[in-house]
């Protein structure tokens, strides 16, 4: 399972205050849809477009310095440096996969 990060200090960060509370219910909500498909941070159009005042929302993001318009979708700045990319949640995923293998496979040879 992959989360999306939150920093502790989003309350009071002049990006976060600059974007208004609105945009960044859009931001949060935004992170978990990309952090669940392993987008990389890469927003469509119709995710923005389906909340209300969503291109409204998105523009005050971009105004903030938190997203960037990518043709007609949307992108979160910083994407990597924040959240794990989708190659690093694959691995991680692999990895647990491998553990819980080798787990299964000791307790049966000690039963």
């Amino acid at each position: 399972m992959a989360w999306f990060n939150a920093d502790d200090k989003m309350h009071s960060h002049p990006k976060m205050r600059a974007a208004g509370l609105e945009a960044i219910g859009l931001w949060t909500l935004a992170g978990t849809y990309c952090t669940d498909y392993l987008t990389d941070g890469d927003v469509p159009a119709w995710f923005v477009d389906s909340w209300p005042k969503g291109k409204q929302l998105a523009q005050k993001l971009v105004k903030a310095g938190l997203w960037t318009a990518d043709g007609d979708d949307w992108r979160f700045l910083s994407w990597g440096e924040y959240q794990r990319t989708k190659e690093q949640v694959i691995a991680a995923k692999e990895k647990a996969a491998e553990r819980k293998a080798k787990f299964i496979q000791n307790k049966n040879q000690t039963e």
